[in-house]
């Protein structure tokens, strides 16, 4: 505890005796001997701190420590030695035993570089912009720090809705894992999404590896697979024996996507579905799904969309196939 600015143990009538060159202090009360450092006191914003900083044993009351420095600002004493350290903001003495004192002069300084790195500028910027600081560089170096936060925020709110995208999609795999291998109409809007075909023969590997292509595709324009995607199959070659040529795999886009050359447009409309455990190029529940639009009096009007929903990452029960939702377009046969 502290009393009059005095460690407690040093309570007293204290007198600069015949050790006072070599800053020691005598207590009366007590035997015990301290160097007059330790006994100093600072009051800063009514907070008291003991301070260190000596000068032929006296304490230099024109100056700040690196500890009050520190304490005024509200930084840590190692950011304060570190900014001297990459000479951003020294000392104005540095005393033989290596106190650095800082005078209250420079405060305003020190305030201002804090205040810059508050709002998230580099400390080199604030380094090369202190060095030749005036009016024109400090507006400079704001404006151009505001356009950055600008570009930032929007940044952060594109990822936010990806993030909101990906949690639909998984809310809706989590409700869809109930209704398992039975076919249902549903209602689909417009969409739009970025397509790459095969370049080999279907299987597990260039599945893999098509969809990179497509995530790359679309990195190059800021986006993030966030969507979900699958693979097309396209209508003309459902009748074929080799259904899958052409097909390939296509990534949902925002509805703000820019323009992309192989982007493709799915049709608003009614579609056959079905939620399955299986890979796209396992045909059983696609021919399944068929026979089924087929019995119910209906007909394909476009290409076959095998969406993923859920891949196999999130099993560990032995699944190895995806969680996937055959959508193919479809409008009632007309009447005989």
């Amino acid at each position: 505890m502290l009393q009059n600015g005095l460690p407690g143990a040093a309570v007293g009538r204290l007198t600069m005796s015949g050790n006072d060159q070599a800053g020691i202090c005598e207590a009366p009360q007590g035997s015990l001997l301290l160097p007059w450092s330790f006994f100093v006191a600072l009051y800063i914003n009514g907070t008291q701190e003991e301070e260190m900083s000596y000068n032929e044993g006296m304490f230099v009351k024109d100056y700040l420590s690196v500890s009050a420095m520190a304490k005024i600002h509200n930084i840590s004493r190692q950011t304060l030695i570190y900014y001297d350290k990459i000479a951003l903001f020294k000392p104005e003495r540095t005393e033989a035993n290596g106190y650095r004192l800082y005078n209250p002069s420079q405060i305003p300084l020190l305030r201002e570089i804090c205040f810059l790195k508050s709002v998230g500028i580099k400390l080199e910027d604030i380094k090369r912009h202190i060095e030749q600081r005036n009016l024109t560089t400090a507006t400079s170096l704001l404006e151009y720090h505001k356009d950055f936060i600008s570009k930032e925020i929007s940044n952060l709110v594109k990822m936010r809705e990806f993030i909101q995208q990906r949690l639909s999609l998984y809310k809706n795999a989590d409700y869809a894992r109930q209704e398992l291998y039975k076919p249902v109409i549903e209602e689909f809007p417009e969409r739009k999404a970025l397509f790459v075909p095969f370049e080999k023969q279907i299987s597990n590997r260039e599945l893999r590896f098509t969809l990179m292509k497509a995530w790359n595709i679309m990195t190059q324009y800021d986006m993030i697979p966030s969507n979900g995607f699958g693979t097309r199959i396209l209508r003309n070659q459902l009748a074929e024996d080799d259904i899958f040529k052409g097909a390939g795999i296509f990534v949902y886009l925002p509805g703000t996507e820019p323009y992309m050359g192989n982007s493709i447009t799915l049709p608003a409309g009614q579609y056959a579905c079905m939620y399955k455990y299986a890979m796209p190029y396992e045909t059983a529940d696609l021919f399944k799904l068929m026979k089924w639009i087929n019995d119910n009096n209906y007909k394909i009007t476009g290409d076959v969309i095998d969406a993923c929903l859920l891949d196999a990452t999130f099993y560990g029960d032995g699944k190895t196939a995806d969680f996937c939702q055959i959508q193919i377009p479809v409008e009632k046969k007309p009447p005989c």
